[in-house]
């Protein structure tokens, strides 16, 4: 029998956050080997991002049926350009408590969800990860600040690509290294005036889209169908720009149909020696050696991990001797957009408003310092004008015949909808346990069930003044708002930037990890996805998600140079 290869780090996942780390610790020199649960993905043959909806055999929407009742939040991702991408949840379900609502969005290839995220990069800023000390007293302050995490930013923004978002803004920094801006589109431009009546900034949209080629990869062309892939690498994700470097390491090994199912620990030691994996193409079990296991499965998963890896050190699950790995999961709070149409750009000639696949202005919070009782913190707006693949504004009044058809095509190019998400608080009643009841996943690993619920006072006060707030927006800029429904919160995990569940913090007593993101209870077990997060601002998780792995795994590299790991 051959001697078994012990790695330096085992990283488990390749998106974001493993990803991000495998390239860190690779680059440092390191030997790593990264697991990932699903298969490499060609770009060429597995996306369609240029195939209209007519030349699909239900229009893009799959047969019906197919897809069972999808969760609330999935209905737009999973379709027949990315049904071969997103695991189906009625092929292998989740439990949910009694009452309880969560949307699970599992995407296992190289490259996990970075191959269909929204691309928003901004910076979290100073008050954000001192929300309890420098905000409102509720919850617990990170143990980093901004300024530790601001040069992981500038290197994260040089690795992947950032166009926009040059402005600073009161605790949204400005990004650096950046691309320059995309151009707005007309209706963007009528926004962003009417907010200026109201003294709302209106500021370019940070995306990881390049306006411009960059590092051998093309710019963007314009064909707005980043949320089905990219085949010429203009988005990032670390399929195409950091597993081609990766490749080219000798130091590196990519094992792909890796499902992991539990951290080995050493009984001699207490440490981690290793993962316990399933080879999804045979069903069979098998271990990897490292002197350092690196979690960066996404926040579920890597929380599913700890708890499957209980011991009897750990009957509660592996670092959970603080008993809050799984609580205080946290999610945007989300709702529906509001749409309407500008009178002043109706009739005019149809031109294609696709631009980079999102806006490229935004709203960012405003209303720091605004007495509030009845929520905690503030929100931020997006929003979409232009003609798009639907047929517009005209396809929601009523009619029928020539003039029907006539006053759509007048509206479709006048087009507008405002949306926005707020800030989700963190509480201990919001968790996850693995499902008492038994339920496994299609490989036989334990799987987890939900306790969550988005539905609470802080979030539909939040909800209403957003809504206020959007309307008056929407007024101020000339537009006229089609009539619409206020919908309860969305569930956690429905805009798929859920977070927390295995907090960073000082104490080991109130937290799961430390400010390196290494375990309390195991120094040489790390977790740098979003389960690490404190808090949740109102911006998007994975710029932060990046900076953090990044941060994390340079300074593993310098702990185990030094011997201290």
């Amino acid at each position: 029998m051959g001697t078994q290869t012990v790695y330096d780090a085992v990283v488990v996942g390749s998106g974001a956050s493993g990803g991000v780390a495998a390239y860190a610790l690779a680059s440092e020199g390191l030997q790593v080997l990264c697991l990932e649960a699903g298969p490499m993905i060609e770009p060429h043959r597995d996306f369609h991002t240029h195939k209209y909806p007519f030349k699909w055999p239900y229009r893009g929407s799959g047969k019906p049926g197919k897809y069972g009742k999808l969760p609330q939040g999935m209905e737009w991702k999973i379709n027949e350009w990315t049904e071969n991408l997103y695991t189906v949840p009625q092929d292998d379900p989740y439990a949910l408590a009694p009452g309880a609502k969560f949307t699970w969005t599992r995407l296992r290839a190289v490259g996990g969800r970075t191959l269909v995220w929204g691309r928003e990069s901004g910076r979290f800023g100073p008050l954000d990860f001192k929300p309890r000390s420098l905000q409102d007293g509720f919850g617990e302050d990170w143990p980093i600040t901004y300024e530790e995490l601001a040069p992981y930013y500038d290197k994260v923004e040089a690795l992947i690509g950032v166009a926009g978002g040059g402005e600073d803004v009161y605790n949204s920094p400005a990004n650096k290294n950046i691309l320059p801006a995309f151009r707005p589109r007309c209706g963007e431009w009528l926004i962003k005036k009417g907010a200026a009546k109201l003294g709302i900034k209106t500021v370019a949209f940070p995306l990881a889209v390049l306006s411009k080629p960059y590092d051998n990869r093309l710019a963007c062309h314009y064909c707005g169908a980043c949320n089905f892939g990219c085949d010429t690498a203009s988005r990032f994700s670390t399929l195409e720009v950091l597993f081609p470097k990766l490749q080219k390491m000798n130091n590196f090994t990519l094992r792909t149909n890796a499902v992991a199912h539990r951290v080995l620990l050493d009984a001699s030691t207490g440490k981690a020696r290793g993962v316990s994996f399933v080879d999804t193409t045979n069903k069979l079990e098998y271990e990897a050696y490292g002197k350092t296991v690196v979690l960066g499965a996404s926040m579920v998963e890597s929380i599913r991990i700890l708890f499957n890896s209980r011991t009897r050190e750990f009957p509660q699950g592996l670092a959970n001797s603080s008993g809050t790995l799984g609580r205080y999961l946290m999610e945007h709070v989300a709702f529906n957009d509001i749409e309407g149409f500008f009178p002043q750009l109706a009739g005019q000639p149809s031109t294609n408003d696709d631009g980079p696949g999102a806006n490229s202005l935004y709203i960012p919070r405003y209303n720091y310092g605004r007495k509030n009782d009845k929520f905690l913190r503030g929100y931020r707006f997006t929003f979409y004008t232009g003609c798009g693949m639907g047929p517009g504004p005209g396809s929601h009044l009523p009619g029928f015949g020539s003039a029907y058809k006539k006053r759509i095509k007048e509206l479709y190019p006048a087009a507008v909808s405002i949306g926005g998400y707020g800030e989700g608080l963190p509480f201990d009643w919001n968790y996850v346990e693995i499902d008492p009841d038994g339920l496994t996943d299609r490989y036989r690993i334990p799987q987890v069930r939900f306790h969550t619920n988005a539905e609470y006072d802080h979030s539909f006060a939040m909800r209403d003044e957003m809504y206020g707030q959007m309307e008056e927006i929407l007024k101020a800029s000339g537009a006229e708002v089609l009539p619409y429904e206020k919908r309860n919160p969305y569930p956690l995990g429905s805009v798929t930037h859920e977070a927390g569940g295995a907090r960073m913090g000082d104490d080991p007593k109130t937290s799961v990890l430390d400010r390196w993101n290494c375990c309390h209870d195991i120094k040489n077990l790390l977790v740098v996805d979003a389960a690490c997060f404190t808090s949740h601002p109102e911006k998007s998780v994975t710029l932060t998600i990046m900076a953090l792995a990044l941060r994390a795994s340079e300074h593993l590299a310098e702990e185990m140079r030094l011997g201290e790991v």
